[in-house]
């Protein structure tokens, strides 16, 4: 049986599309920089071989975020969880040269519309370093509310204060 992939979903400057080998390169550039990784759960990769592991190993609720004009690999957009196909849990990371462009938003957004329509989730969280800033702004600008802030909590596999997020879809 032949492994199910995440659908193309397409903005005015972006296509979400599964990952590809070709996007390693900057998966590895994102996943080494030390301004991503700050933010993010658990103790991301930084070996190419790791992100090979996880380009062969997607999901179909996993998406590279990529230029439309250019196919250029600058983020992604993903549904690490998804509970009794009622709440999803949504993440997304980028290049720290692309933040700031809106491009999280436009992806988020349309990732958040794919999550009403076809996957008909009521409900989506976000799980949020309570020291992003720039991220709790996004998720706020999208209609998320702050229920809470975990302190100490697991983040990943990490301690962190945790601010968490939910969304009526």
């Amino acid at each position: 049986m032949a492994k199910k992939e995440a659908p193309i979903l397409k903005t005015e400057r972006l296509i979400l599309r599964p990952k590809t080998e070709k996007d390693i390169p900057n998966m590895h550039r994102m996943f080494d920089n030390d301004e991503v990784r700050a933010f993010l759960g658990g103790y991301p990769p930084r070996d190419k071989h790791s992100m090979l592991k996880m380009v062969r190993g997607r999901k179909e609720t996993e998406w590279a975020v990529v230029l439309k004009s250019t196919d250029e690999y600058i983020g992604e957009v993903l549904l690490p969880k998804i509970v009794d196909d009622y709440l999803g849990e949504i993440g997304y990371l980028f290049l720290r040269e692309h933040w700031g462009n809106g491009y999280a938003c436009e992806a988020v957004s349309a990732l958040m519309d794919h999550c009403g329509d076809a996957l008909k989730l009521k409900r989506l969280c976000a799980t949020i370093d309570d020291k992003n800033e720039r991220s709790k702004r996004l998720i706020e600008k999208l209609g998320f509310t702050l229920v809470a802030v975990l302190p100490e909590a697991d983040f990943g596999g990490r301690v962190a204060d945790v601010a968490y997020y939910t969304r009526v879809l």
